[in-house]
């Protein structure tokens, strides 16, 4: 198996957890995240099942299936970069107190790190590639 197949691998394990647990316990999630508000979990299902729909799409574009035509899945992985990279600067500055957070408290630095996870895998796949 080459990098890039691997990298493409673990977007989609990575990805498909993360959908699963913002569109199946949500509640548990916004709790988490210090939300509260029984509204929380329900903002987050919809992102859940965008997650999801992202992650068929990175299932759809896997070299050894090609489903539907798709064979290139360098602009699904750089938009899963971009939106990696601007989480990471958002929660960045939450912790070096940029921008204040929603309920004034402060921001632990471990929600600023996980950005970097699926960050280092999209580098590496187009590195590698």
């Amino acid at each position: 198996m080459s990098i890039p197949l691997l990298c493409h691998v673990f977007l989609i394990l990575f990805g498909g957890f993360f959908a699963i647990q913002l569109a199946f316990n949500s509640q548990k999630f916004a709790e988490s995240n210090r939300m509260d508000s029984p509204q929380a979990g329900f903002a987050f299902k919809p992102a859940g099942f965008l997650m999801f729909g992202f992650v068929l799409m990175l299932i759809a574009t896997l070299p050894m299936l090609q489903i539907g035509g798709f064979s290139s899945a360098k602009e699904l992985v750089a938009g899963v970069g971009i939106f990696t990279f601007s989480a990471f600067i958002f929660n960045m500055g939450l912790v070096l107190k940029v921008w204040s957070t929603f309920d004034g408290a402060d921001h632990e630095p471990k929600n600023a790190i996980r950005p970097l996870i699926p960050l280092i895998a999209v580098i590496i796949y187009f590195v590698t590639s």
